[in-house]
């Protein structure tokens, strides 16, 4: 049912940006006096529609995209299969009022209106999300590092855990989404990155790259979270030395920690005494606690009985995300199960057997892995952690939404041409580009995050739908802009067959897109390699 719901919404959201896009170009061709036989939205065999004086208006079957026909335009699809049903070669349309016999200056709004339209959705969007306001974690309104990934670029420059980062090439940053966005648009660059690390100043450089072909390019550095106690099991070390529900942990002998890596700082200390540098309230407390020692999986973290962070050396053939469904012959459904059947088992082997969810976006198949692993010694000390939950909510009066929406529409422009060069250039890997498919997986990604997320989401496409659809590439938008203004220059159009063969490579370079981009929705989220 989950898969109808998203398929639906995801058709809805490609009608109504297709719907604005060709609504441009028919209001603008309308307002200047151009004959429109059809109105389609998708391409391919008409479905249903009706008419309404001289046009047609319709759904048809092939969705990805849609056309306005028009008389005397001679590049767009009539949708049908019978070449003499073609409204062109059967209406009788006054010369005056043909597309070829506007003036350049007609035309050209004719064409450029699609995308403007695309893009002032995007704006109105981007408006709409501010105003209403999204709640955003805490965390993220910070720059403090929480984690930091062994053999990552930032631990190459020293980067730690607890440090601030206060600018990157001398600009301020004061939230975490302008370290992402300053970093991802960066790989290869050398960036100079100013941190505040206690009461001094560092200064180092680091260099984002795709260091882990597992995980996204960037630097290697996670967000601060609170770790707070969710609870303290009885009987256990942490109850014990008085630690209590609510306490938050901001350090394991007296070096920061974050939720990501708290339960593993604390089971692989060597020390016989673990100090916990606590937040009780607004009073600063330190708890001494003496763990119990137990058998641990060694290389690999739970959420429940979910692998969380897998040592690849040591299990190759695993990966984060990968279910842990039995120990040796032992069914286990959570960490409780774990830790139970394993913690009188130090120095002895087993088998452990995940099950993992393979990548198609549509039917999921379920793949069983197993490996053996030895039973260290860890430490014990009773305690649940869970994340701090406090969120703020962003947003603005509507004078504020509407110059930050305007602003993040054009952000968007500049963010796609940074793409586009770095694909160029190799800093980004092509396999980064999206077809249906991969939009489909992340709307049904964003939908999950809210109503609001999702139009945040939508504005975003629609911006970059008005810039794709203004390229220099013939059969696009913006190849036709191109064609117009030489005509302008030049006072006289481009030859039919000049314009013939820009039109055929227009074509390949745009199949040879689709056909890559499909070709990545397959490989690589469909059959999940």
């Amino acid at each position: 049912m989950e898969i109808v719901v998203n398929l639906i919404r995801f058709f809805l959201i490609l009608g109504v940006l297709i719907f604005i896009h060709e609504a441009g170009h028919f209001m603008v061709a309308k307002k200047v006096g151009i004959y429109i036989f059809r109105f389609s939205i998708g391409f391919g065999k008409k479905l249903f529609g009706f008419k309404s004086k001289e046009t047609e208006y319709c759904i048809s079957a092939i969705p990805f995209g849609g056309y306005v026909k028009m008389a005397g335009q001679e590049d767009v699809p009539s949708g049908d299969d019978e070449e003499n049903l073609d409204p062109d070669t059967l209406v009788d349309v006054p010369e005056n009022q043909k597309f070829y016999n506007k003036t350049v200056w007609q035309r050209f709004l004719v064409v450029f209106a699609g995308p403007a339209m695309n893009f002032i959705l995007g704006i109105v969007l981007f408006i709409v999300v501010f105003y209403v306001g999204i709640h955003v974690p805490v965390y993220l309104k910070n720059t403090l590092i929480g984690e930091v990934i062994p053999n990552s670029p930032a631990a190459e420059a020293d980067i730690r855990v607890g440090d601030t980062i206060l600018e990157i090439n001398s600009e301020p940053v004061t939230q975490w989404r302008q370290i992402t966005r300053k970093t991802i648009f960066s790989i290869g660059e050398k960036l100079e990155l100013s941190i505040k690390r206690g009461d001094k100043i560092v200064k180092t450089t680091v260099v984002p790259s795709y260091y882990d072909k597992k995980a996204n390019p960037g630097i290697g550095v996670f967000p601060y979270i609170k770790s707070v106690v969710n609870e303290v099991v009885a009987d256990n070390p942490a109850q014990k030395a008085g630690l209590q529900p609510d306490d938050v942990i901001i350090g394991v002998n007296n070096e920061p920690v974050s939720l990501t890596n708290i339960s593993r700082v604390i089971r692989q200390n060597k020390s016989p005494k673990i100090i916990l540098n606590i937040l009780r309230g607004d009073e600063k407390l330190n708890i001494n606690i003496s763990p119990n020692k137990v058998g641990g999986i060694s290389g690999i973290e739970f959420l429940d009985n979910v692998a969380v962070r897998v040592d690849a050396e040591k299990y190759p053939s695993l990966k984060p995300g990968d279910k842990l469904v039995k120990i040796d012959d032992v069914r286990v459904k959570n960490i409780d199960d774990i830790n139970g059947y394993i913690e009188n088992k130090i120095n002895q082997s087993v088998n452990l057997s995940f099950e993992r969810a393979e990548g198609n976006v549509f039917i999921k198949k379920v793949k069983t892995i197993s490996v053996q692993a030895n039973i260290t010694s860890c430490n014990k000390i009773g305690v649940y952690f869970k994340a701090d939950d406090t969120t703020v909510l962003e947003r603005y009066p509507i004078h504020i939404a509407c110059a930050k929406g305007i602003k993040r529409a054009f952000v968007s422009v500049g963010e796609l041409f940074t793409s586009i060069y770095y694909l160029i250039i190799g800093r980004i890997s092509p396999r980064e580009l999206a077809g249906p498919i991969g939009i489909y997986k992340i709307t049904a990604d964003f939908a999950a995050s809210g109503f609001i997320m999702l139009l945040s989401f939508i504005g975003f496409l629609s911006v970059n739908l008005s810039v794709i659809n203004l390229l220099p590439i013939p059969v696009l938008d913006g190849g036709h802009v191109v064609f117009l203004l030489i005509e302008a220059v030049r006072r006289k159009p481009l030859s039919d067959k000049v314009m013939e063969i820009l039109q055929k490579i227009g074509f390949v370079l745009l199949m040879a897109l689709i056909v890559y981009t499909l070709y990545n929705d397959i490989v690589h989220r469909l059959i999940g390699n």
